[in-house]
């Protein structure tokens, strides 16, 4: 992809006029907002979309029938296709003709109908934030710490499959150089947990240590091998260290920069799509209690998005885990991709109360979620992400632009 999105406005000859008078006041919603779009301006013959390249996704307002051949050639250019249309000047059929033509040609297509500029103006701008997520994920490098964790049997995927389906780049990274970068740095020193922020601490100064020595190494694998997310096969750290990279996980994701457990390569790039997309946090968990209409995620690392509490590490009883306390009425996206990299699962739900237990990874999220037991009926795997907010539309528009089909709860 040369771009992320193109937007433009079709208009026949006989209407340019209209056409220009369209472009003239999505222009100045479009600037209005700060979008970040290419905006072409007034397309009155296929001739003069030769130079716009390929792209993520194009945003055409059909001003006036006579369109079709205009359409069809953006949108052949295009990884999915958003046609506006209006209920004057033959809008609606020239979108039609110009859709059906582009999903013979297998397409995403979607049509939507606005009765002012600024709607469309308002689309575009979340349709840019979604289509230079895909375009940042699509040139990232992504890290494999150590390689995947035994007991994911089916969340895997490989290297040239990656880049083929969306274009990122898996740099395989050995265990020991993440050890051996934590030796070289560490100091038998103390830290002090309300440097961090934390609430409350069960886990002494020099083990805290620890674990930012692990974050030091890994902080400097990112700066060597450029990268732009990673995972950690984690478990064989405890082993080699007795400590965890549970903490460096949870101060990587709490500024946005995608980190995931156990190897895990599908979460790791579901949770760089969803942050390089909405600018937020991801937390990662595992499913552990699912019924129709709820469902309880926990691990033992998290976003530091509020209160929290650094404690043990849950299965091993080691390194430092954070218990991350997550605001109860707010909406919460949970999304997951495929290893196939074909399906982007998302869903909106509603944080509950829940009361923490002592039998469970650290943070514990209970979420309302119309559908959840969908993770039983159809499994794609373990672990899902998890963002505050209601970011759908915006991650589902950017998978659909990295070809992925897109499948509710």
């Amino acid at each position: 992809m040369d771009k992320g999105i193109v937007s433009l406005v079709a208009a026949s000859t006989l209407g340019e006029d209209i056409g220009k008078n369209f472009a003239s006041q999505l222009e100045k919603e479009l600037e209005s907002r700060g979008v970040d779009a290419s905006f072409i301006g007034t397309v009155s013959s296929p001739d003069k979309i030769s130079k716009i390249g390929e792209h993520g996704s194009s945003a055409i307002l059909v001003a006036t029938g006579g369109t079709e051949s205009i359409i069809v050639a953006v949108g052949k250019l295009s990884r999915t296709v958003h046609l506006f249309y209006h209920d004057s000047y033959n809008s609606l059929p020239s979108a039609l003709e110009a859709a059906a033509a582009l999903r013979e040609l297998g397409k995403i297509v979607h049509l939507h109908r606005i009765k002012e500029v600024s709607e469309l103006a308002d689309f575009i701008k979340k349709l840019s934030i979604a289509a230079n997520g895909a375009l940042r994920l699509s040139r990232c490098k992504l890290g494999v710490i150590g390689g995947v964790s035994d007991w994911l049997v089916y969340s895997r995927t490989s290297v040239d499959y990656v880049k083929r389906k969306l274009g990122a780049e898996i740099v395989n990274i050995s265990l020991s150089e993440l050890v051996d970068g934590m030796e070289k740095g560490f100091t038998l020193k103390e830290a002090d947990p309300s440097k961090l922020g934390a609430a409350e601490s069960k886990v002494s100064p020099l083990e805290l240590s620890k674990a930012l020595s692990v974050h030091e190494s890994l902080e400097k694998l990112v700066k060597k091998y450029d990268l732009c997310g990673l995972t950690v096969k984690c478990f064989d750290l405890i082993a080699a260290k007795n400590t965890t990279a549970c903490l460096s996980m949870a101060l990587m994701n709490s500024r946005a920069f995608p980190a995931a457990c156990e190897g895990d390569v599908p979460l790791m790039i579901s949770m760089a799509l969803g942050e390089f997309v909405t600018g937020r946090p991801a937390f990662m968990g595992n499913p552990s209690k699912v019924s129709e209409e709820e469902i309880l995620i926990a691990h033992c690392t998290s976003p530091l998005i509020s209160r929290f509490r650094l404690m043990t590490h849950f299965e091993s009883g080691l390194g430092v885990g954070v218990s991350v306390e997550y605001p109860v009425g707010e909406k919460a996206t949970l999304f997951r991709i495929d290893p196939k990299l074909e399906v982007l699962r998302i869903g909106l739900g509603q944080i509950k109360k829940w009361d923490w237990r002592s039998d469970l990874c650290r943070t514990q999220i209970l979420l309302k979620l119309k559908g959840a037991d969908k993770i039983l009926k159809k499994s794609i795997g373990n672990h899902y992400a998890l963002i505050l907010g209601d970011w759908t539309e915006e991650i589902s528009n950017a998978a659909e632009i990295l070809g992925l089909n897109i499948e509710g709860f």
